[in-house]
C-alpha cells in the first residue's frame, strides 16, 4: 500500500509544505504537527511542491525520492533578468545553417534543458526523439516530400478538402490554405528537384516532440518545451526554428512514423531544427503585441 507520511522526529513544524501544495492536502494543527488530508490524499498528483520547500526533508511522496528526484536550488544571479534579456534579445530562429553536425554531447545539453519545461499536470508526458545524423533526414525528406504532394493534390480537389478540413480542424485548415499550400505550390518544383529543402532547411539534426494521445495537457507542455529547447540552443551558439511543415507530415505518413520509430498511439506536437547558424544577423527585429490592457483598481486602460 502506498504511503504519504510525514517524518514528526524531523519535521519543524513550520507550514510551508501545506501553504504551497495546490490541493491543500497538507494540515497543520495548534500543535505544529502536519499531516495529510487522507479524505483527500487521492487528488495528489505528485507535483513535488511540498517535498522541494520543505527545510528538512521530512517529507516522503510514493514514486518521489529526495536522492534520485530532487537537487538543491541553485542561486539566482543578481543580474539575472539582465542575462535572460540579453539571451532572449539576440535569439533569431534559423533556417541557413553551416554543412556541420552537431556534436552529440550539445544535442544531450538541449535534451536536459528541455526536462526542466514546467508540466501542466505531473508527471512529463513529453517524449523526445533526436534525429542526429544528416544523412538520416536526407532518408526522410522525399517521403515528407511525397506526403505534401498528395496534400496539395488533396486540397485542389473540393471533396477532399473538405475531409481534409474536418480531419485537422478549423484553425488548421485556415493555416494550411492561407500558408502552406500556397507555399508548397511555389516551392514544390526545387523541392522535387533537389535544388532546395523548404521543410527541413538541411539542417543537420532534429528534435521531435511527441506525447501518448491519451495523457492529458500534453500539448501545451510540448510548446514550452519548445521554448525551452530553443532557449538552450541559442545559449550553446546553435541556430534552431520550429517547422511546422514537420509534425504534420510525421503524424501523416505511416513510413514516416515507421522510420522515425513514433509510437502508434502517440501524436507529434512539435519539432526544432538544429545546427550551427551559417549568417549572423545584425540586428533584431522589434516586434508589438496584438494588444496589452491593464485592469486596476483606476480602471482599464490600453
Amino acid at each position: 500500500m502506498e504511503d504519504w507520511s510525514i517524518d514528526q522526529e524531523t519535521c519543524s513544524g513550520c507550514g510551508l509544505c501545506a501553504a504551497v501544495c495546490p490541493n491543500r492536502i497538507l494540515k497543520v494543527d495548534e500543535a505544529k504537527h502536519v499531516f495529510f488530508k487522507q479524505e483527500i490524499l487521492w487528488t495528489c498528483f505528485r507535483c513535488g511542491h511540498c517535498m522541494a520547500i520543505c527545510p528538512t526533508a521530512s517529507i516522503d511522496i510514493p514514486g518521489l525520492s529526495y536522492d534520485a528526484d530532487f537537487y538543491k536550488m541553485p542561486k539566482l544571479s543578481p543580474t539575472a533578468y539582465e542575462e535572460f534579456d540579453q539571451l532572449i534579445s539576440c535569439r533569431r530562429a534559423i533556417r541557413n545553417f553551416k554543412d556541420k553536425p552537431v556534436p552529440h554531447e550539445l544535442l544531450e545539453k538541449i535534451v536536459d534543458a528541455i526536462r526542466y519545461a514546467p508540466p501542466g499536470f505531473p508527471p512529463l508526458k513529453t517524449e523526445v526523439t533526436v534525429i542526429e545524423d544528416p544523412e538520416v533526414l536526407k532518408e526522410a525528406l522525399p517521403m515528407m516530400i511525397r506526403l505534401y504532394e498528395s496534400l496539395l493534390k488533396a486540397v485542389s480537389n473540393p471533396v477532399a478538402r473538405q475531409f481534409v478540413k474536418q480531419s485537422i480542424g478549423r484553425e488548421k485548415f485556415i493555416t494550411l490554405q492561407n500558408h502552406v499550400v500556397p507555399l508548397l505550390k511555389v516551392r514544390m518544383p526545387d523541392l522535387e528537384s533537389g535544388k532546395e529543402d523548404t521543410i527541413m532547411r538541411r539542417a543537420p539534426a532534429l528534435i521531435l516532440l511527441h506525447a501518448d494521445r491519451n495523457s492529458e495537457n500534453y500539448m501545451p507542455d510540448i510548446y514550452i518545451a519548445l521554448a525551452y529547447g530553443f532557449l538552450a540552443a541559442h545559449a550553446l551558439g546553435l541556430g534552431a526554428s520550429a517547422m511546422d511543415l514537420i509534425p504534420p507530415a510525421v503524424e501523416k505518413s505511416q513510413e514516416l512514423r515507421t522510420f522515425f520509430k513514433i509510437p502508434e498511439d502517440h501524436e507529434v506536437v512539435g519539432s526544432m531544427i538544429v545546427g550551427y547558424p551559417l549568417y549572423k544577423f545584425q540586428r533584431g527585429i522589434r516586434r508589438e503585441l496584438k494588444s496589452v490592457t491593464w485592469i486596476s483598481k483606476e480602471g482599464v486602460h490600453a
